[in-house]
């Protein structure tokens, strides 16, 4: 009987080591190729991703570039950790990171004065692991949308 534990804790250990050694790597600088992106947008006009991910520590900053300059910004998760934040204007996030297989997850809460809005963001990275996929839905008061962007790796 404890030989039967003993091999069947064997067997668990294993495959969860497996599991989290087939997981890709989302860490480096990423590009969105405009043309390559179904998601169009008349005030963007780049969009770059540095992603640093160790173990659950995933930190992500964005350098967007538009109509109205540069803007860069960071934001730190803790996969498999619920967070919350709140911004300027009031508006409170709970944000869930999760691994999906060999995707990453983001679900995302915004309570904004009397609305509820809510967004999944699935994160897909090529085999060759030269491109990234995001593939965002939306649902709030004003309904459903879905975006997708392409980027490359730098």
């Amino acid at each position: 009987m404890a030989k039967r534990r003993i091999a069947i804790y064997l067997i668990v250990f294993l495959a969860t080591a497996v599991g989290a050694q087939s997981r890709p790597d989302f860490s480096g600088t990423w590009k969105q190729n405009l043309e390559k992106s179904p998601t169009k947008s008349s005030w963007l006009k780049g969009y770059v991703n540095k992603i640093e991910l160790q173990d659950a520590n995933l930190k992500v900053t964005t350098t967007t570039v538009g109509d109205r300059g540069e803007r860069t910004y960071d934001r730190t998760y803790v996969i498999g950790k619920e967070q919350k934040s709140q911004d300027r204007e009031g508006d409170e996030f709970t944000t869930n990171v999760k691994w999906e297989g060999n995707t990453l997850v983001f679900e995302t809460v915004e309570k904004e004065h009397d609305s509820v809005l809510t967004s999944k963001e699935v994160w897909t990275l090529s085999d060759d692991g030269k491109t990234l996929t995001k593939n965002i839905h939306r649902s709030g008061p004003r309904g459903d949308s879905d975006q997708q962007y392409v980027l490359e790796k730098q």
